[in-house]
Order: C-alpha cells, then sequence, then structure tokens
C-alpha cells in the first residue's frame, strides 16, 4: 500500500513469494493512489502468487472497508504476465498490452482454505476480471478449486484448456469482448455460467470447443434458461491480401506495415494474421517470416533449415502466439508455444505436392491439402472428413479452410470450384470465367460463408456471413496476390 510504483523492466514474482497491488490508497496519503505500472513483464514463478488491482464488482480494495465497494485500483503492464506453476493469478481492472498466459499450477483439486495468502481463504483460484489485455490470455493445466474470466477486453484470443477445478461453480470464461478467437477445451467442470449471472462472450473471430456459438447451458446452472456461451460479434471482420512482392492490402482492418520495397530473393507465398487482426505473418518460398503488428510477433522460421521443398503455406494458431508453415513434401514446422509440432506428411510419398495448410478452430492440430485435393489430418483436434484423391479435377486444389461451425472443412480449386466435406456448400466460381485463377480462401467466423481471392486481387464473398468489402480485381499490381486472411 506504497505507491504509486513504476517499474521501469520487469518485475518476478519469485518461487513461492506473492505480490500483492490490491490498495487504493497509498499509506502516507487518503487520496494518492497505490496503483502499480511495469513497464515489461510481470515473471510469477512456481507456487508465487500474484495478486493485480482492485475494485468492485469482485474484486475489493483490501483497503475498501465500505460495505459497498467504491474504490479502485489499476495495474499496468507494458509487456506480458507469465506465469508457470503458479499458485494463483488474480488480475482486476488492470491493462496488459501483451499476453496473459498462466500455465499449470494452482492449489491442488480441493476448496479448503490456504493461509499462504489471505486471499485464498476460500480456496486457491485464478481469475481476469475488468481487464484490458492487447495480446491474448492463456490458461492451461490449471488444478485448483476455481477459475474464471469475466468481463474483460481482449484484443486477441482467449483459450482456456485442461483445466480441472474442485469447485462445480468454475470454469465461468463469459461476458467477455474479444477480437480474436474464444477456445475452450477439455476444462472440468465445462465451461458454464455458473452462478455468475453473466452473459455470452461477443466474438469477433469464432467459438470453439465449450465455447463454440452453438453451445448453450443454463443461466444461472443448474436450472436456468439455455443461454449461449459465446455469439458473433455484430460487426463483420475484414481482410488483408498479400502479395507475392510482400505487398499488404487492407480492406476493413489495420495496417501495420508490408514488406514491399525490400529485396525479394524468395517469392512470398502466404499470408496469415494473427486471431484478432493486430499483425499478420508473411511466409516466402524458402521459409523466411515477414512479421508485421504488436500481435504478429516473430516467433521463428524455416529459413535456416535445409528444405526438401519450398514452402508453400502458413496457419497462424488460432490461440495466437504460434503459426505452422508447411512445405511442398508435406513437411511442417512449428513455431511459437500456440503452435505445437502434431505431425507432418514429409516421410509419405505424395501424388501431388502440399499446397496449403489449415488450422483445426481448437487450436489442437492441423491438416494439409494436396494439389489433387488429398487431405491429411494430424493432431488429437484434426478429423478426416473426406478428399478429393480419387476424383478427376478440371483444375487443382489451391487451399483449405476449417468450418469454425461444424469441424469440416472447405477445399478450393483453381477455377474457383469448392468442395464441401461436412460443411455447408455455399456457392462457387466453377461455373463463372475467371481473368486469373483462385489462389486462397477464408471461412465467415460463424461458418455461414467464406471468401474466395484471386491472383489479381479480385475477392468473391459467398454465403451470407461474408461480406465484401473490396478487392484489387481493377488495379495493377507489381506482384500477384498469394493468399487471404481476416482481421
Amino acid at each position: 500500500n506504497d505507491g504509486p510504483v513504476i517499474v521501469t523492466g520487469n518485475a518476478t514474482v519469485a518461487p513461492g513469494a506473492a505480490l500483492a497491488a490490491v490498495f487504493a490508497h497509498n499509506d502516507h496519503s487518503t487520496s494518492g493512489s497505490s496503483s502499480l505500472t511495469v513497464q515489461g513483464n510481470i515473471i510469477v514463478g512456481r507456487g508465487a502468487t500474484l495478486d493485480l488491482g482492485c475494485g468492485a464488482p469482485d474484486g475489493q480494495c483490501q483497503d475498501d472497508t465500505g460495505t459497498t465497494p467504491t474504490l479502485t485500483s489499476t495495474g499496468t503492464v507494458g509487456g506480458d504476465i507469465l506465469a508457470t506453476n503458479a499458485l494463483g493469478v488474480l488480475i482486476h481492472n488492470s491493462s496488459v498490452a501483451g499476453d496473459i498466459v498462466d500455465v499449470g499450477g494452482g492449489g491442488g483439486l480441493t476448496c479448503a482454505p490456504s493461509s499462504v495468502f489471505p486471499a485464498f481463504s476460500f480456496g486457491v483460484f485464478s481469475d481476469i476480471e475488468d481487464s484490458t489485455v492487447g495480446g491474448n490470455v492463456w490458461i492451461a493445466g490449471l488444478t485448483s478449486c476455481w477459475l474464471g474470466a469475466l468481463r474483460n477486453h481482449v484484443s486477441g484470443s482467449i483459450s482456456s484448456v485442461h483445466n480441472t477445478m474442485a469447485d462445480p461453480d468454475a470454469n465461468e470464461v463469459l461476458t467477455n469482448q474479444v477480437r480474436g478467437n474464444v477456445i475452450c477445451r477439455g476444462n472440468s467442470p465445462a465451461n458454464q455460467y455458473g452462478d455468475s449471472h453473466g452473459m455470452p462472450n461477443i466474438v469477433g473471430g469464432f467459438g470453439a470447443g465449450e465455447c463454440a456459438f452453438g453451445v448453450r447451458t443454463p443461466n444461472p446452472a443448474p436450472a436456468g434458461p439455455l443461454t449461449a456461451i459465446s455469439v458473433a460479434a455484430t460487426t463483420s471482420p475484414g481482410y488483408d491480401l498479400g502479395a507475392a512482392d510482400g505487398g499488404l492490402f487492407t480492406f476493413g482492418t489495420t495496417f501495420f506495415g508490408s514488406a514491399a520495397g525490400t529485396p525479394v530473393t524468395n517469392p512470398y507465398v502466404g499470408l496469415a494474421t494473427a486471431p484478432g487482426g493486430r499483425g499478420y505473418w508473411f511466409a516466402n518460398s524458402n521459409g523466411a517470416i515477414s512479421n508485421f503488428g504488436p500481435n504478429g510477433r516473430l516467433l521463428g522460421s524455416a529459413a535456416g533449415l535445409p528444405l526438401a521443398k519450398p514452402v508453400v503455406g502458413i496457419a497462424a494458431a488460432p490461440g495466437g502466439d504460434g503459426y505452422w508453415e508447411a512445405a511442398g513434401d508435406g513437411g511442417v514446422f512449428a513455431w511459437g508455444a500456440g503452435a505445437p509440432f502434431l505431425g507432418s506428411a514429409g516421410a509419405i510419398h505424395l501424388t501431388k505436392p502440399v499446397v496449403g495448410i489449415a488450422a483445426v478452430t481448437t487450436g489442437d492440430g492441423y491438416d494439409l491439402v494436396a494439389a489433387d485435393g488429398g487431405v491429411f489430418t494430424f493432431g488429437p483436434g484434426a478429423r478426416f472428413h473426406g478428399s478429393l484423391g480419387n476424383l478427376k479435377l478440371n483444375a487443382p486444389v489451391v487451399g483449405m479452410v476449417m468450418d469454425p461451425a461444424t469441424g469440416g472443412y472447405w477445399l478450393v480449386a483453381a477455377d474457383g470450384g469448392v468442395f464441401s466435406f461436412d460443411a455447408p456448400f455455399w456457392g462457387s466460381l466453377g461455373n463463372i470465367h475467371l481473368a486469373q485463377p483462385i489462389v486462397g480462401i477464408a471461412a465467415a467466423p460463424s461458418g455461414n460463408g467464406y471468401y474466395l481471392v484471386a491472383k489479381d486481387g479480385g475477392v468473391f464473398a459467398l454465403g451470407p456471413g461474408a461480406h465484401f468489402l473490396g478487392s484489387l480485381g481493377n488495379l495493377r499490381l507489381a506482384a500477384p496476390v498469394v493468399g487471404m486472411g481476416l482481421g
């Protein structure tokens, strides 16, 4: 309760220690703030506790003794909050420019009171409420009493994965406004309303797993009216087009820069947009990555590896903080904590080369597609729904995308033909004369449509959820368009 405090570098909470920035006033003044600002990262060690920020409705400040809480204190973090095997992470009324990562740890599968930290008198828990996060939120592998993430504004994605709680009312990821995706899987209990009287997450990308748009649970549990856990935002995301020279063209999205005008020894072959649209990555044929935007961090590349075949595509991890590159021989290169390596087709004899890669919406798998429409699945979340490998095609397949609603997928051919596998068919361009061939496909967040993009930058929106915002079809381009990403 002495502040305000400004840390110009990182702040580390040592193993077993605790940092409690939960006082509205400092002890020298009844009007002075006791806020904490960390311009770098906050790093929380094994068995440590972070309690950052306070205020109504659910994070009462320690010096707010009134019957109805009115005081607040904010925490401000210029980097990330990174907790590994921590006891608990409590964040209220705070602003984090980067990511919040809370992986492993907890107080065990019990709600017995803990004497380690005063806030845990009702059992150990982790909680993120009424805060703003510029990056992504990752909560994974916690075993504790209770977990929640409520009323936050997140510019990237929220992922709540394999968290096991003793309280049957736990795992409430609700009432958040998320520009990216919301992914919940493998949690016990499954993500729910509990007694929070919360509202659905409003999601600019897609909901997946326990937080998918089609999931409805009692609000409040166990007998309230069935209510959607997540719903699509009312505004449609824009899209980015990427060209072979590194040029980037935005339609309803934010421009963070491009690689156009820099020497290009190898052409760019693919574009992936960070969930939420605050960044993107270009991959070129030798595996090098050009990154742009606050959430488009460079996490590695295949540029220094001996490639048997050139890289042909890139896919962003749905939870953020990762991407996969795919080569023509089916090799896969995984970069970042959000994009684990789950296998490849590099050792398989392929009839036709791989031309694209698509991440499953739950983030725990990916598919490769070959020019003949053959599909190869990798990871526990990937499901084989069929392929075109035995059919004679009018034009080669050039891309693939997952249906966020069904878990199926669409394949697209160079002539604009679209092939649906356990996904609704919203039309194709197979019978239309195109000035230039199709080079890519992107799905509407609710699965009720898709976009096709042509080599000349022409964009075709098919289905009620795909909204045309413009194209490059009438412009003279310095290099052909090679890919598209939704922002």
